[in-house]
């Protein structure tokens, strides 16, 4: 690193644009804030086994019931979701029985009475891609 000058690691990307020296003290109360920013949004340990929990229940639900098999995807997978973010699954099944398996699930979380996890607003949304939205334990799916 020492073969590489200042005035390199400080040249701009884009064309006639200059890099404004930040002011050490500033730059590291920036720093600060970010952490403070991500500290506050970022997954923790609570977050995680509610999400696990609820994604587990919802596993054996629809499994028990029809069969099929839930996977989580996007943000939760990847731990990059906000506190009060959704949870996606997507249930596979048998090709021959797509609107069948939506109709299920929707009738399943209809039907399902339980005081730990209670489903509510349940909706059915006809597109390309079968989708259901409802919330569990404030998380919306």
């Amino acid at each position: 690193m020492d073969d590489i000058s200042q005035e390199t690691l400080l040249q701009s990307p884009l064309p006639n644009q200059h890099v404004i020296p930040i002011d050490e003290v500033l730059w590291l109360m920036a720093e600060e804030r970010a952490q403070e920013i991500l500290y506050t949004i970022q997954p923790n340990v609570i977050s995680e086994v509610n999400r696990k929990e609820i994604i587990d229940y919802l596993q054996r639900l629809i499994r028990g019931y029809y069969g099929a098999e839930v996977f989580a995807f996007g943000s939760v997978p990847l731990k990059t979701y906000l506190p009060d973010g959704d949870i996606d699954l997507t249930a596979l099944s048998h090709e021959s029985v797509e609107e069948d398996l939506a109709q299920t699930v929707c009738s399943i979380l209809e039907s399902v009475d339980d005081s730990e996890y209670p489903v509510k607003d349940i909706q059915h949304i006809r597109a390309q891609v079968r989708k259901h939205t409802f919330y569990l334990n404030c998380y919306t799916y």
